[in-house]
């Protein structure tokens, strides 16, 4: 493999890993908006019993009929607050892990869909990152290996010289 294919694979690792990198990030924060939504979930599964409970909601429904809604409502309402225990109670960095095992994906659909990224990742922000690797990548080659690479060919141009010089000696004898 030249120097150009060895450039290309270590540009290819480290978009790879830039890549990697950037979308891992987002999932503390993706797991925060996940959460603030579950918030929102349970707050009005809260309300809706409540107003059930006063006749505001459903209001000709009879006492069996409310009793047997708001005990419906009130076993949702605690699984989403049994999820959001379990998600705040886990450590943060293992949260992401808790929510892909537990999480409820109906929730997480929409999460995703307002979810805004931490770290900008649209199209013009990563080409931008993808022009700055470049260009670092080229200073890097000018201004630190190159030179390296200068030094290292002078030695071996030296002595090569000066293996030159002594098979020549060598040979007029």
């Amino acid at each position: 493999m030249g120097w150009v294919g060895r450039r290309m694979d270590h540009l290819g690792s480290a978009a790879f890993g830039g890549a990697g990198g950037l979308g891992f990030s987002q999932a503390p924060a993706f797991t925060q908006a996940y959460l603030q939504r579950l918030g929102g979930h349970v707050d009005e599964a809260q309300r809706t019993i409540e107003k059930i409970r006063q006749g505001e909601l459903l209001p000709w429904l009879a006492p069996d009929g409310r009793a047997t809604a708001i005990a419906e409502l009130q076993v949702r309402l605690d699984q989403l607050l049994a999820l959001q225990a379990q998600l705040r109670d886990t450590p943060p960095l293992l949260r992401p892990l808790t929510l892909l095992r537990r999480g409820e994906w109906s929730i997480a659909e929409r999460a995703a869909g307002d979810f805004v990224p931490a770290i900008p990742l649209d199209p013009a922000s990563l080409t931008w990152t993808g022009i700055g690797i470049v260009v670092a990548v080229i200073a890097y080659e000018l201004l630190c290996r190159a030179p390296i690479g200068g030094v290292r060919w002078y030695r071996n141009r030296r002595q090569a010289d000066a293996n030159g010089a002594a098979v020549r000696a060598k040979r007029s004898r």
